[in-house]
């Protein structure tokens, strides 16, 4: 087990370069996660580059040498993101991922198609909404883009003089991708680096922050299935702060999200949890059936926690075709809680 109190008690015997007194005030948004993962948030104002650098590879070789730690995520800032318990949110403008106007990136991956990743991604993005978060949500499935039709957005995105994408807003969301970019009758055939490339611009050079200038809490990126181009170029370019699995309980499904765990935890990104989904169906006479089998342990599966059991709702999908998303319901409930316990974990 790493002890939180031997970290923080290590930032008192780190000397700050440039007062020469410990880096504690410099750290913010310590966490410790399952599996020896170790995230925190490093302020580096009026320190040099290559100050900010040394005092990093201090931090990264006296951490790994704790007892417990696998990995390590530090993220600089200039800004001190962490604001005080009873601070308002609403006044808090520092970025922590990569992309301008955005403070937080949440992945939502899955190991193969059909697992009803989209659909996660979306009725999660709005959980965090209804729990007051500012939200986006990028489209990063450049070949099947489907976020657009689970909001009924049916508006093209716009841009400014000087190239800046324009979110297209719909049910409290800020949302970018192919889908309101593209011809919708055409496929996109690109290969690899021209798909991700365009999932960058469409991050880095959309107007995320609003009118009044605050910064999105989160962003959540709705990744295409698989293992690929795209996954490597959001974690090596855009940082995000975690990532979330989706599967169902079939064991095909679960040896593929094995995959995906694995593919997050090599890139350095902290897999926060794992939801099955189309975990159980309810039929008329109240018995539940399992289509898809009842599967095992997640966590001895794929080494992530089990964030959730998600049924399979004939009412989701017609949510789902209609573009009106479900708000209430089981599904809806279930999403409201992993949205508390992921909310926690991103510090937002």
């Amino acid at each position: 087990m790493i002890s939180r109190p031997r970290l923080e008690q290590l930032f008192y015997t780190i000397t700050d370069p440039v007062s020469g007194e410990s880096i504690h005030n410099r750290i913010s948004g310590l966490t410790i996660r399952d599996g020896g993962l170790v995230g925190l948030v490093l302020a580096v104002d009026g320190l040099s580059r290559s100050d900010a650098e040394r005092l990093e590879a201090t931090l990264m070789a006296r951490i790994r040498q704790e007892p417990g730690v696998e990995s390590l995520r530090i993220v600089q800032t200039a800004e001190r993101g962490a604001a005080p318990a009873d601070d308002n949110r609403n006044s808090r403008q520092a970025s922590l991922s990569e992309i301008p106007g955005v403070r937080r990136i949440l992945a939502i991956g899955a190991g193969k198609g059909g697992v009803g990743k989209s659909t996660i991604s979306v009725n999660l993005a709005l959980a965090f909404a209804r729990a007051g978060y500012r939200v986006g949500i990028l489209d990063a499935d450049i070949y099947g883009p489907s976020v657009h039709i689970l909001l009924g957005i049916t508006g093209r995105a716009t841009a400014t003089a000087e190239k800046r994408l324009n979110p297209v807003h719909a049910h409290g969301l800020a949302m970018l991708g192919m889908g309101i970019m593209a011809d919708p009758g055409k496929a996109v055939a690109w290969r690899g680096p021209m798909a991700s490339g365009a999932m960058v611009q469409m991050a880095t050079s959309a107007n995320w922050a609003t009118e009044s200038g605050e910064a999105l809490d989160l962003l959540v990126v709705d990744l295409p299935p698989g293992t690929g181009d795209i996954h490597l170029s959001l974690a090596q370019k855009l940082k995000p702060s975690g990532a979330v699995v989706v599967t169902t309980p079939q064991a095909l499904s679960l040896a593929d999200a094995r995959r995906a765990v694995a593919l997050y935890g090599q890139l350095e990104v902290p897999v926060l949890g794992v939801i099955r989904n189309m975990a159980g169906m309810m039929l008329p006479d109240g018995q539940i059936i399992h289509p898809f089998g009842q599967g095992g342990d997640i966590q001895a599966e794929t080494g992530a926690p089990l964030l959730a059991d998600l049924p399979l709702d004939p009412a989701i999908v017609e949510a789902s075709d209609s573009g009106r998303p479900l708000t209430t319901g089981p599904m809806a409930t279930a999403l409201d809680k992993v949205a508390g316990v992921l909310a926690a974990r991103l510090a937002l």
